[in-house]
């Protein structure tokens, strides 16, 4: 009877967070061999709810997003997930990572990837689909996966 009442509130809990409309979002990495020219690539992960804010991000370059990104928080402290995601990766490094909350209110989504070489490094992504980011040695691709 007791694993029954706990299986009860684990499906109440779950429900709960689906009725709120939060999702769950699959990303996988692959980082090549001699990415970002045998140097760590610095990687971000911004959701945003503001569509606004959505379009001046898609005109900054990845240099301009890591020079910036604080300032741009503090000017836009309601997007909560600016910072869905912040990581850096050695080339060759084997990355595993926890699917990244979703908000309902989530409208768009940008990775940045910081290069050495010249180049935006900048790319939109759909918030509600799977992904694999692939750090090549100059710049980076996304494939969308089921």
């Amino acid at each position: 009877m007791k694993h029954l009442l706990l299986g009860c509130l684990v499906v109440i809990s779950l429900s709960g967070h689906l009725a709120h409309g939060q999702s769950k979002l699959e990303v996988r990495v692959h980082v090549a061999p001699a990415a970002n020219q045998n140097n760590p690539v610095a990687v971000d992960l911004v959701l945003v709810s503001d569509k606004k804010l959505l379009k001046e991000l898609m005109k900054m370059s990845a240099k301009d997003w890591f020079e910036k990104r604080h300032q741009i928080q503090l000017d836009y402290p309601k997007e909560k997930d600016l910072g869905a995601g912040s990581w850096e990766w050695l080339p060759g490094q084997a990355v595993k990572l926890d699917r990244v909350r979703v908000q309902r209110a989530i409208v768009g989504g940008v990775i940045f990837a910081n290069y050495l070489s010249a180049g935006a490094h900048r790319i939109s992504i759909n918030p509600r689909q799977n992904f694999l980011v692939i750090l090549g040695e100059n710049d980076f691709s996304v494939q969308f996966t089921k």
